[in-house]
């Protein structure tokens, strides 16, 4: 009785009851009873949370109205948790109690409780919850043999239960499949019958020892010979079943089909020994290492090569192998491919078996598992010294080529011939198109910019007509500069592609050399033609000045004479009387229009020797201007130079501007070239003109063009400025440019400016800029040094 009340005390019983008057005889009742009441629980709820919480070995619930609906619902609930459910009612209203039965509790009570009708609600409920733990577990058995059932006969591995002798009791149909024969077939028959008879000996010892139980399990791999004479390779794993002392009562083995396995090992094996005698038939060194860096495996060209036998060299790793510093450096090379993976190339500088040093290129890679985890490395060495040495020869020779090809200035333009598209430039190809590379690359030859020498643009690649040699042409940079050029065009295969190569020339400096030289030649004959023509004018001009002042002084005295003469005739006229004869002396005087000619004779004496003194100034100044000097640098009278320029050109700016010269007197002598120096300042005043006689075109205005003369420092600084059209921003980086001009067709050739530059910063180590504001004008400034320092100590005109 004792055990049943301490039984009794250990279960809990909720309490759901909203009479807290009924939940109170109800908890004094259980407690008397042996229970341990919980609650009570007011509402669903907190029942439903006191079940989760405390877990109740029984539940009494109150089903009187207006709860009774709540109440059913609750023992539901609680009933779903394999919870006993009692229900109390204080009404008899058929409706709750056959819902109540439907619920299938544990009993039904009707208030006011009797402890004995409680007491055996109690006792049955903690019955039928025993009995359906021990339905379920019986259920569970059941369920377990039938999964263990299933598991036996559907595994996808072999089984069986023998005796300790090795007779099956029990086979499932996938062993039987197997060993090829049916699951009867095999029951009561020994394994050994249908084992291989080399496997059929126990060597080991290791049955003998499962039997005895000096050991849990035994696992190796059989073979089982089926009826029809093949071989099946099994993994067995075998157990022993003991009774309570420990005795063997059955061997339980489980079966592993191998012999794909095994038959893939063999043909791994024979591949690998395939590979071994590739690998030792290559010429190439290869090798494999672990991931160490032990080498594992070398062929017979690596054992060449390092001079040691393969078994020598195997376990080592290349700090062992090697000096310290390859060692170490293929060390870094091992741990970098280990950690990225991928394939690695490098090239390695090693000495073999002979000491020689020898150049090798490694292509390594890593192998994994099938996990993805490395498992070592494989490489193969390449021999490239004597490639080295090829290409080493071959840079040399290219190095040369460029270096002549550079040292010449000769631009390269690598074309393919089918699509006519440029497919390589050289770097003085690139400075001579003014674009890069890039830009060049995969454009059509046509878009390069050649033009004619007349400056017409090419319609079409000239490349797809004809090959040329040494073609001069012009090429339209990026920047809108024209250069002449010369072509010549040669195909050749370059690594087994035919190709055409464009070698072009800059011929700028000779083209400038060229025109130099034309206008030199022009102005030595115009020279020629002007000191003849100036020598034939002179002697008739002196003549002609000589008579033009005997003529005025002649004049003069005639005037007087003709003066004394009139004076005389009229005296004696007015002594005569003779008023006729006055009047004759009128009228003769008159007829003769003495008067206007007497005044204005010696005028136009005067004019005319003036003109002859201006035809001297500028015979004078067209011989100075044409025979400036030789080759030689002289000291030159700048002012002169630019007082004879001005009248030489007066007929270029003397219709549209005034020519105002602002010249210091004090100068020294320039060292320079007279004849280059004086088709300078004729260059820009010309150029002046022209850009004033543009803005004034069609009016009554004329311009202004200042030439100015002064020191800066050890420089002359020469300026022209007029107030003519100005350059525009898009003109001026173009300005000096050659062949480059804003005049209209005929009216200029573009190369005035470009010679001056020439003249001023090449020849005499000088600068011209110029300063322009559209519209309002330009100044050109040209800064030539004076010479040597004592050209500087007396000006001109002037005695040391």
């Amino acid at each position: 009785m004792a055990d049943t009340e301490s039984t009794r005390e250990r279960k809990r019983v909720l309490i759901a009851e909203a009479d807290q008057a009924a939940a109170d005889q109800l908890r004094a009742l259980l407690t008397d009873l042996g229970y341990q009441p919980l609650g009570p629980a007011a509402d669903a709820m907190t029942a439903m949370d006191m079940v989760a919480r405390l877990a109740p070995d029984i539940a009494i619930i109150d089903l009187s109205p207006p709860a009774a609906v709540t109440g059913l619902d609750l023992g539901g609930a609680v009933a779903a948790r394999s919870i006993p459910v009692i229900f109390t009612t204080s009404k008899r209203e058929l409706g709750v109690m056959f819902r109540a039965a439907q619920a299938k509790p544990c009993g039904l009570l009707l208030k006011p409780l009797e402890p004995h009708l409680l007491a055996v609600a109690l006792e049955t409920a903690q019955r039928l919850r025993a009995e359906e733990t021990l339905s379920r577990h019986c259920q569970e058995l059941t369920e377990s043999e039938r999964r263990f059932r299933a598991v036996f006969e559907q595994a996808g591995v072999g089984v069986t239960r023998q005796t300790p002798e090795g007779r099956f009791l029990e086979v499932n149909e996938r062993f039987a499949r197997m060993v090829g024969r049916t699951p009867m077939e095999l029951v009561g028959r020994s394994f050994f019958e249908i084992t291989h008879p080399d496997d059929r000996v126990d060597q080991d010892g290791a049955l003998g020892e499962l039997l005895a139980g000096q050991t849990d399990s035994i696992a190796r791999e059989k073979r089982y010979v089926r009826p029809d004479g093949t071989v099946v390779w099994c993994r067995l794993n075998l157990t022993a079943v003991r009774d309570a002392s420990g005795k063997a009562e059955c061997l339980l083995a489980i079966a592993e089909d191998i012999t794909d396995r095994r038959r893939a090992e063999v043909e791994l094996v024979n591949q690998l020994s395939f590979q071994r005698s590739l690998m030792d038939a290559a010429v190439n060194p290869i090798y494999v290492q672990d991931p160490q860096g032990h080498y594992v495996s070398l062929n017979r060209a690596f054992e060449t090569f390092l001079g040691v036998s393969v078994q020598g060299a195997l376990g080592l790793t290349a700090r062992e192998i090697f000096s310290e510093e390859t060692g170490e450096f293929l060390a870094g090379k091992d741990r970098e491919i280990l950690e990225t993976g991928g394939v690695q190339r490098f090239e390695v500088a090693l000495e073999d078996a002979s000491g020689r040093e020898r150049h090798l290129v490694f292509h390594r890679a890593r192998f994994d598992d099938a996990d993805g985890r490395p498992q070592g490395i494989v490489g193969v060495a390449t021999d490239v010294t004597d490639s080295k040495l090829v290409e080493k020869a071959l840079r040399d020779e290219q190095d040369v080529l460029r270096r002549i090809l550079t040292g010449i200035r000769a631009g390269i333009f690598v074309i393919e011939p089918r699509t006519m598209r440029i497919k390589d430039v050289n770097p003085v190809a690139e400075e001579l198109c003014g674009r890069s590379r890039d830009d060049l690359v995969g454009r059509t030859c046509k878009e390069i910019g050649w033009r004619y020498p007349d400056g017409r643009e090419f319609s079409d690649c000239i490349l797809a007509e004809r090959n040329m040699v040494n073609e001069e042409m012009r090429l339209m940079r990026s920047d809108g500069r024209i250069v002449p050029i010369i072509k010549t065009v040669v195909s050749a295969k370059r690594r087994g592609e035919l190709l055409l190569f464009e070698i072009v020339f800059d011929i700028s400096d000779r083209k400038a050399l060229e025109r130099q030289l034309a206008i030199a030649q022009k102005l030595e004959s115009v020279g020629e033609l002007a000191a003849g023509i100036a020598h034939e004018i002179n002697t008739p001009t002196q003549y002609i000045g000589d008579n033009l002042h005997f003529l005025s002084t002649a004049f003069t005295g005639l005037k007087e004479a003709l003066a004394g003469v009139e004076a005389v005739a009229r005296r004696l006229a007015a002594a005569a009387g003779d008023a006729k004869a006055l009047a004759d002396i009128d009228a003769a005087r008159a007829g003769a229009d003495a008067d206007f000619l007497l005044e204005e004779a010696p005028h136009a004496l005067e004019q005319s020797v003036e003109g002859v003194g201006r035809v001297t100034a500028i015979v004078s100044a067209m011989k100075k201007f044409s025979h400036p000097g030789g080759e030689e640098k002289t000291a030159v009278d700048v002012n002169a130079a630019v007082e004879n320029t001005v009248i030489v050109a007066k007929n270029e700016w003397k219709y549209v501007a005034d020519v105002d010269l602002e010249l210091d007197r004090t100068l020294p002598p320039v060292m320079c070239l007279p004849g280059d120096f004086n088709q300078v300042l004729l260059n820009i005043l010309v150029n002046a003109a022209h850009a004033v006689g543009e803005k004034v075109k069609g009016t009554t205005d004329k311009g202004r063009i200042v030439i100015r003369t002064e020191a800066d420092g050890d420089f002359l600084k020469l300026s022209v400025t007029d107030t003519g059209m100005g350059i525009s921003e898009a003109n001026r980086p173009k300005i000096f440019d050659p062949f480059f001009t804003t005049k209209e067709v005929g009216k200029g050739t573009g190369q005035g400016l470009a010679i001056t530059h020439n003249i001023v910063v090449v020849k005499h180590g000088g600068s011209i800029d110029f300063e322009s504001e559209p519209g309002v004008g330009t100044t050109f400034v040209v800064r030539v040094p004076f010479g040597d320092g004592d050209s500087r100590a007396t000006p001109i005109g002037e005695t040391p």
